[in-house]
């Protein structure tokens, strides 16, 4: 089925014309540019009502995770190593890892799609609640004990890195709930400013020498609540959810500062703000696609239709100079 642009789509279209010019979630996104994005993400400020075809539905949005989440692809807390999945092209010679914790793994269906249109091999190495920053956590569902099995983790996942020396690694991470658990790493070089931006560009500087290329993927914006159960309540005034760039920006200065080191690494960014906000404020419904299934990741619905402007970035970064953002 063809995209029908939403920026089409006038204020003044009673909800049941907009039902009727909402599209499959799964309609080909080969077009979907920035600038469309951008039209999609103004004209969804003036959305009143969630619609009635809503993908995922308020009430699976939960369940609306990366395949690599439900097939035990994705590690959980408690594990420190497994063979990783291969998707993408499997029998191409062009390796591409994906690196981090939920907040990477997250970008999955959309990478895999990528991976499958440009003939790559892509190679899930994810862990939940494990970024690849090199620090120690001290996470919240330990009650602020060290997260062991991470540190295991990511070690290993980082030699098999080195080993593989991959065309290149994509990275990110979630930086406003990981970055506050942070502790130093004996022997990580410190002076960037905190335990997680030493451990950032100890993370670049390992990562920049074990690919040919890096590109990391700033973490997306955040919710002050879970988008589902702020949308149940909130049916017929969806506006009541959104939230303005600003607040769903938390630790802006330490984002700031781990875009400066991945510029100062040769990294290539990419900053995903202009892909989930217009240009005041953040919405949870661009269509019929709900954006996010809690307060933080997106849904693989988003993830999905965000591919062409993803696959985009990646081949631009990929081509460009080192140190360049998006």
């Amino acid at each position: 089925m063809g995209r029908v642009p939403f920026a089409l789509v006038t204020v003044l279209l009673t909800a049941v014309a907009l039902m009727s010019s909402l599209t499959d979630p799964a309609r080909a996104t080969d077009a979907l540019t920035p600038s469309q994005l951008a039209a999609d993400l103004r004209a969804a400020e003036q959305v009143r009502r969630v619609p009635a075809n809503l993908q995922p539905p308020i009430a699976r949005a939960r369940s609306a995770v990366p395949a690599i989440s439900e097939n035990g692809c994705r590690l959980g807390r408690a594990g420190v190593w497994k063979k990783p999945c291969i998707y993408g092209d499997a029998a191409s010679h062009t390796s591409v890892v994906v690196f981090g914790d939920s907040h990477a793994g997250m970008w999955f269906p959309a990478l895999n799609l990528i991976s499958k249109q440009q003939h790559w091999r892509l190679i899930d190495l994810t862990k939940s609640g494990c970024p690849a920053v090199d620090v120690n956590l001290g996470v919240w569902f330990l009650n602020g004990a060290l997260y062991s099995a991470c540190n295991q983790w990511r070690a290993t996942a980082m030699a098999h890195i080195a080993a593989l020396h991959p065309a290149f690694v994509i990275v990110s991470w979630a930086r406003w709930l990981e970055a506050p658990e942070a502790l130093p790493t004996p022997g990580i070089p410190t002076g960037h400013g905190s335990p997680w931006e030493d451990g950032v560009a100890a993370a670049f500087d390992f990562l920049r020498h074990a690919a040919k290329r890096v590109i990391f993927i700033s973490d997306i914006p955040t919710l002050p609540e879970s988008a589902p159960g702020c949308l149940a309540d909130h049916i017929s005034d969806v506006q009541a959810c959104t939230v303005s760039q600003t607040a769903a920006t938390p630790l802006a200065a330490v984002k700031a500062s781990e875009l400066e080191l991945a510029r100062r690494e040769g990294i290539g960014a990419i900053d995903p703000t202009s892909w989930f906000c217009a240009e005041t404020r953040c919405p949870l419904i661009v269509d019929n696609l709900l954006i996010y299934q809690d307060n933080s990741h997106m849904t693989r619905e988003w993830s999905r239709f965000l591919s062409p402007v993803l696959g985009a970035a990646i081949l631009r970064l990929r081509r460009a100079r080192s140190g360049q953002q998006l």
